[in-house]
């Protein structure tokens, strides 16, 4: 991560990477084939940390509306966090974007973190009216994705992007 936000993703050379962890050619080809597989490794670590975090907060809950907010507030957390916007803003820079296999790592990112959002509206507590929980939660992170980058930009404040969700979201599961 060092060399990749000093020099981004395509500039960070093999050799400036392993001089800085501090491993030999030998020991990194044993655990990467490639750069590329470094970053797609370094993105599944991070998303699988950012899918944890979702899922305690849609377990931490009491009812399926507050687990719908817990898991809108966390996944805007990323954003508003700097140190893991950051990282967020690294790993999913177009150069990163262009690693062999990160299109696999990003569908595997999103199902992992559409599923806790899946299982708050599953929920059958009647605060939340959803027939298709799958579809709904697909829309739901649809708008969080296209909202996201505006939040980096700074573009849209994460307060403004979450009353958006929201705003268009919530009423369609019957929540104010």
């Amino acid at each position: 991560m060092k060399v990749m936000r000093r020099n981004g993703f395509t500039e960070a050379s093999l050799a400036e990477v392993l001089e800085v962890a501090g491993v030999s050619t030998r020991a990194f080809y044993r655990h990467f084939e490639t750069k590329d597989a470094l970053l797609v490794a370094m993105f599944d670590r991070d998303a699988a940390a950012v899918t944890e975090r979702l899922r305690n907060a849609v377990d931490a809950a009491a009812t399926a509306r507050g687990a719908l907010d817990a898991w809108l507030d966390e996944y805007f957390d990323v954003f508003a966090n700097p140190r893991r916007a950051s990282r967020v803003r690294l790993l999913s820079s177009p150069a990163a974007r262009g690693a062999v296999g990160y299109h696999d790592a990003w569908q595997r990112m999103i199902a992992s973190q559409v599923a806790p959002l899946v299982e708050a509206l599953e929920r059958d507590d009647g605060t939340v009216v959803s027939s298709d929980p799958s579809l709904d939660a697909a829309s739901i992170m649809g708008l969080v994705e296209a909202i996201g980058p505006r939040v980096f930009t700074g573009e849209c404040t994460v307060e403004r992007a979450r009353a958006q969700v929201t705003k268009f979201c919530w009423p369609a599961l019957g929540l104010e």
